[in-house]
Formats: structure tokens, sequence, C-alpha cells
């Protein structure tokens, strides 16, 4: 799960790299603009940059909900059980 995360993470940020490039150019190497020539290469990556932002979001929002889900059908938590207290509770009354 972890992997899939970077690679979405990296991804995203080669194709955002890589349109903020066909967008401006860079000077310092002598690469113009491409959007003017290529507009219709420049929306379609505008389009799957974005798709791709959603899958990333949607793919955190899983993670958190599966964590949720794993914490709270282990009981895991800051408290412990009631049957806990409870014995704890009658050991300090009869100590």
């Amino acid at each position: 799960m972890e992997a899939s995360a970077y690679l979405l993470v990296t991804s995203a940020s080669a194709a955002a790299e890589l349109l903020q490039l066909a967008r401006r150019g860079d000077r310092e190497v002598s690469w113009g603009e491409v959007c003017s020539y290529f507009g219709r290469f420049c929306g379609k990556a505008t389009v799957s940059l974005a798709l791709h932002a959603a899958a990333l979001a949607c793919f955190v929002a899983l993670a958190l909900v599966s964590a949720f889900r794993v914490l709270s059908t282990t009981g895991s938590s800051c408290h412990p059980p009631k049957h806990a207290q409870a014995q704890e509770h009658e050991q300090g009354r009869y100590n």
C-alpha cells in the first residue's frame, strides 16, 4: 500500500513538472513553451493531472477509512476496556 502511495505522489509531481515546462518553458536551457503550438496536448495533460489528484485524494480517504476500521475492530484506543476498569476498581476495593 505504501508503494502505491509513493508511486501516486511521485508520478503526480513528475506530471506537474512536465505540464509546468509545457506551459511556461525554461529560458535558462532555451526551452520555449509549447502549449501555444500543442494546445490539445496541454488540455489533456491538465485533465490527466486533475484526475491524478482526484485518485490520490481517494487513495488517502481509503487509507484513512481502512485505518479507522482496523483500529475500531481491534479495540485499540487510549482507554482500557470496561472489564479491565471494573477489575481494577474491584481490586482496589479489596486491597
